[in-house]
């Protein structure tokens, strides 16, 4: 019965994502064309044109969240708008390739500038942007930065139901990245594996692991890089407090000046905007076996035991 009942919720979901896409505020998020990028190259930021930036490691609801900038009409709210390049930069940045950036930063740069110009603020958020916390925030200036980040056990089951490392069970002996055949380039670059003699016991690993492994990593190394940067305001975002919290969303509008404020109901139709629901996960903690929960909290207490210490300060 319960499956059943997902299974038609699931559905409804759909049709009203689906609904969204012919929206006025869908029309805001179609990624631009560098034709039209390069248009907006010599805009000139004003005190009143405000930049976010947001990172997180992936189903951490920042599709969400972007959706709550981009329903407001000085807003654009972003999540993955270039996710082709912004995941061949997290591939360049975890492997330290000798490849240059600026080309990623001017595209990321023209896109804010384009927002400002056209609806004076612009919120961009991608998990690909990761592992560039600190050059990104050195290169773009940003009014804000957020750190969105969710349960490490809902994270890991969502992430698991992805098909993520779904293609290593039977690889057990690599020495570098793969090219990944099974779907597209993009998750080529999108799914990273360990660097150095880590990567050996990490093929070792169950599935489970491998993505606590990269839960735990990409965490880190934002929460780290959050802690140097000075001179911005640093907001934390934890998925299980804000979701679907009316009083968070009034604070975030107090912040940043959201013009026609949405109500409680609006407010809680903003998820079905978002695509990418959590739906019927196929193998959640309580399934789990004994090995992968001890490698789950063994690979946490050894990588990043902060999350319990986190707190979303909207």
């Amino acid at each position: 019965m319960l499956i059943l009942l997902n299974q038609v919720n699931n559905f409804f979901y759909k049709i009203k994502n689906k609904l969204f896409n012919f929206s006025s505020e869908a029309k805001k998020l179609k990624r631009p064309s560098y034709n039209e990028l390069i248009k907006y190259q010599n805009f000139q930021r004003k005190d009143n044109n405000i930049l976010a930036l947001s990172f997180g490691a992936g189903r951490s609801g920042q599709n969400w969240f972007s959706k709550i900038f981009n329903s407001h009409t000085n807003w654009v709210g972003t999540c993955e708008r270039f996710a082709d390049y912004e995941a061949f930069y997290r591939y360049v940045c975890f492997y330290n390739l000798p490849i240059s950036k600026d080309g990623f930063f001017n595209l990321i740069e023209l896109s804010s500038k384009r927002d400002m110009a056209k609806y004076q603020n612009s919120f961009i958020s991608s998990p690909y942007l990761s592992f560039g916390v600190e050059e990104l925030t050195i290169k773009l200036k940003p009014n804000s930065i957020f750190f969105n980040i969710r349960n490490p056990i809902q994270t890991v089951e969502s992430l698991f139901n992805k098909g993520w490392y779904l293609n290593f069970n039977n690889q057990k002996e690599i020495y570098s990245p793969m090219i990944d055949i099974s779907d597209s380039q993009y998750r080529s670059f999108s799914r990273i594996v360990p660097k150095g003699e880590f990567l050996k016991e990490w093929l070792s690993l169950t599935r489970i692991g491998k993505i606590t492994w990269f839960w735990s990593v990409v965490n880190n190394t934002i929460y780290n890089d959050f802690n140097k940067i000075q001179k911005v305001d640093k907001f934390f975002v934890k998925l299980e407090e804000v979701n679907q919290n009316y009083n968070i969303y009034e604070k975030l509008s107090k912040k940043f000046n959201f013009e026609n404020k949405l109500t409680e109901s609006q407010f809680y139709k903003v998820l079905n905007k978002a695509s990418n629901n959590d739906t019927n996960l196929i193998h959640t903690y309580k399934n789990w076996n004994n090995l992968e929960k001890k490698e789950f909290e063994n690979i946490i207490n050894n990588i990043f035991p902060h999350y319990d210490k986190i707190s979303t300060n909207i």
